[in-house]
């Protein structure tokens, strides 16, 4: 072997020794931060766990960064909690903390895309229209581009009795909506009052329109009494037992 040849070999073998060892402080070094993608995992994890649990599984949650050029120490145990007054589903920041062995924190952003059915008119209708079935269709919508108390359900909107009016395509909604008319003002009705043992009922006449659930005024057609009472589903008027005189009042 000549000398040039045998330059060349130790040459050779001192590039190959720096290489390992390149390689090796590079894999320590790596080692030594904590992986972008668990702290992401961190953040993710923490954002569904705050989800009602029957949107866990269709949420879909991104998480942004951390960025490649920051670099945080290797942690024991990584936190995570929600940072600022943001709500559950769209945009949200969420703070990623480490307690041990070294303290840091950081910020990344969080989107929820969470799909859910919801009820939409599917032509324009107007205030006063009874819902039917065929005027509201189901389809999947994010959670976060819904109005609060958004239907889910047509079965839900059947029946009721459209407050104001609604567009084509428009989202339903519950304070869209109230119970059809089960009293009418001059109505006959039935007075009802209930209490531990026993069960009052008198006739009365309602002074005013009502749907279930609202309370109207109505005269006690045998005292002469105007008494204040809640409608319920039968369109009977649940009222105080003080609203009866018992010598009139039956008791089936």
């Amino acid at each position: 072997m000549t000398a040039s040849n045998r330059v060349a070999n130790v040459l050779m073998r001192l590039l190959l020794a720096a290489a390992v060892l390149c390689g090796t402080l590079g894999a320590a070094h790596a080692e030594a931060f904590e992986p972008a993608s668990t702290i992401r995992a961190a953040a993710a994890r923490y954002v569904r766990e705050q989800l009602p649990p029957a949107l866990r599984p269709a949420a879909r949650i991104r998480v942004q960064g951390p960025s490649a050029a920051l670099h945080f120490p290797r942690c024991a145990r990584l936190l995570a909690q929600a940072f600022g007054a943001s709500g559950l589903f769209g945009t949200q920041t969420v703070q990623v903390r480490c307690a041990a062995p070294q303290r840091w924190s950081l910020y990344v952003p969080v989107q929820v895309d969470t799909p859910r059915g919801a009820v939409l008119a599917l032509h324009a209708l107007s205030a006063g229209h009874v819902l039917r079935a065929s005027d509201l269709t189901v389809v999947q919508r994010n959670v976060s581009s819904l109005p609060a108390g958004t239907l889910g359900d047509v079965r839900e909107g059947v029946g009721q009795v459209l407050r104001y009016s609604v567009a084509a395509g428009q989202a339903v909604t519950r304070t869209m909506l109230r119970g059809p008319r089960l009293v009418h003002d001059g109505q006959t009705v039935s007075l009802v009052a209930v209490g531990p043992g026993f069960r009052l009922a008198a006739l009365g006449v309602a002074l005013q329109d009502g749907s279930q659930g609202q309370v109207v005024m109505a005269r006690n057609v045998q005292s002469g009494r105007v008494v204040r009472g809640v409608i319920d589903a039968q369109g009977e008027v649940l009222v105080e037992a003080g609203g009866f005189d018992s010598r009139l009042a039956s008791n089936p």
